[in-house]
């Protein structure tokens, strides 16, 4: 019984830090996901504000004359210490290349 309750916080810990990271993870590849639409939307001669508007919780941001953007989403970290390392919340960024952009 000692053992079990010396163990049992750094389980607990453990097995919030897996879910945190599976957060993470399930947002990145969303966020991936999203940016294929974006980039396709944009490629069709959508605007960035008519995009804004239809992806509210995200951070969407052209650069370098409409040759890339970024797509920004933060995750709220729950494990104790690992808010301390990864910082709460926890910035995505996803970086897309929009092809023929100018064309």
């Amino acid at each position: 019984l000692v053992e079990f309750v010396l163990i049992l916080p750094v389980f607990i810990l453990i097995l919030f830090a897996i879910v945190d990271f599976g957060t993470i993870l399930s947002k990145k590849n969303e966020l991936e996901n999203d940016s294929m639409d974006i980039v396709s939307l944009v490629k069709n001669g959508t605007t960035i504000e008519d995009i804004n508007k239809k992806y509210t919780d995200l951070d969407i941001t052209m650069k370098e004359d409409n040759q890339y953007t970024d797509i920004t989403e933060n995750v709220k970290v729950i494990t104790p210490g690992l808010n301390l390392i990864l910082g709460n919340p926890y910035k995505i960024t996803v970086e897309r290349v929009i092809p023929n952009a100018n064309t």
